[in-house]
């Protein structure tokens, strides 16, 4: 350095922001997302329950009241689908039975056929049970086995929605190809299991870099099985 000269300072250059680190912001949306409409879910919905179940709720105690829908007028000659929306700890429960006159027919689905009224049945056997008529909104959503108000359905979609254009228009996902993850991101599960796992996310452990990824063709095949087997068990 010469006399007189002012020293220099070297400036260092600041570090780049990562390409992946949006996407990363992206995913843990997605997440936050996904958990508001899981908690949604279980607040407002009403799960899937079968007539035992009520029953059962109601002999042991834990049902003080039941809301169940209108059946058949007296002296009408038909069928009716009939519901009873019942709480048993912190989930709501729905349950839906057939009641028809004798000698008609019914739908054969997974609702039970009853002889008579279900406010009366309950009334009868828990005349301590309080039953009121249920009163409900037309528009609702059908989520996984629980039945939600309509809106959670539509977010629900939109963050399908999102799921598929991150996909599509996103990096290269990890841990398995744009195929693969087509088929394995499917809501509910899969709208999850995505944004999770498709990239880096904080606080699990980083893909590895060149790691093999699992194949669209290898997914569509196991989902597949897992569709037959699935669908095989439930009848």
């Amino acid at each position: 350095m010469s006399p007189g000269a002012e020293p220099t300072t070297a400036v260092r250059p600041r570090p780049r922001p990562s390409p992946r680190a949006p996407w990363t912001a992206v995913r843990v949306a997605l997440v936050v997302l996904w958990l508001g409409i899981a908690l949604a879910t279980v607040l407002t919905g009403q799960r899937a329950a079968s007539l035992a179940d009520l029953r059962t709720a109601v002999d042991s105690g834990r049902v003080d009241e039941v809301r169940v829908s209108q059946g058949l007028e007296p002296g009408t000659v038909g069928s009716a689908v009939q519901s009873a929306v019942w709480r048993a700890g912190p989930v709501t429960r729905r349950t839906e039975v057939w009641v028809a006159s004798p000698g008609v027919a019914v739908p054969q689905d997974t609702r039970p056929r009853i002889s008579g009224d279900l406010a009366d049945e309950l009334r009868v056997t828990a005349p301590g049970l309080r039953v009121v008529p249920l009163v409900e909104p037309f528009s609702w959503s059908e989520v996984a086995g629980w039945r939600v108000p309509t809106w959670v359905g539509a977010l629900l979609l939109v963050d399908g929605l999102a799921v598929l254009l991150l996909l599509g228009g996103g990096p290269p996902p990890a841990r398995a190809t744009r195929w693969a993850w087509f088929w394995l991101s499917w809501p509910p599960v899969g709208n999850l299991a995505f944004p999770l796992l498709s990239g880096p996310f904080p606080g699990l452990p980083a893909p590895r870099p060149g790691g093999r990824r699992l194949t669209g063709g290898w997914v569509f095949l196991l989902c597949l099985v897992l569709g037959v087997g699935f669908f095989g068990a439930a009848r």
